[in-house]
């Protein structure tokens, strides 16, 4: 199994998460299409991205309710991501996912006040605080 791989949730979809949009910025296409797979199981609609520039360039980011960004992009890093979001009037709850995260990625990530998720995303962690995120915006 491939280390960053998601798990996908039995949590049934929620009146909660119905006509939520989620968005995703992960580089790596299975853990992308995995997350993707899984939150629209759980009624979310969902958006995605593979870098940096893929979602500064689009305005469907934008109506997001919610961000899950990885940590390490190719073309930059999530908490630099987010910053630029919210210098954008992104004001969504955000949610940083990492593999093996670094001093720096814990700071970076901290400073930028998004909770940290580490991969592999192999329980319902990630999902629990999405839900947490959108009830409290």
């Amino acid at each position: 199994m491939h280390a960053n791989m998601v798990i996908a949730s039995t949590t049934s979809a929620s009146p909660i998460s119905a006509c939520l949009l989620i968005a995703v910025v992960e580089d790596d296409r299975a853990v992308l299409k995995s997350l993707e797979f899984t939150l629209e199981a759980q009624g979310y609609a969902v958006c995605t991205f593979d870098c940096v520039a893929a979602a500064l360039a689009s305005d469907e980011i934008h109506a997001a309710d919610c961000l899950v960004i990885d940590y390490a992009l190719p073309d930059g890093d999530g908490a630099t991501l987010l910053q630029s979001l919210r210098d954008r009037g992104v004001t969504c709850p955000a949610i940083i996912i990492a593999s093996n995260p670094t001093v720096r990625c814990l700071r970076d990530t901290q400073a930028c006040g998004a909770p940290l998720v580490e991969k592999p995303l192999m329980t319902d962690l990630l999902f629990e605080r999405i839900r947490a995120a959108v009830e409290r915006a």
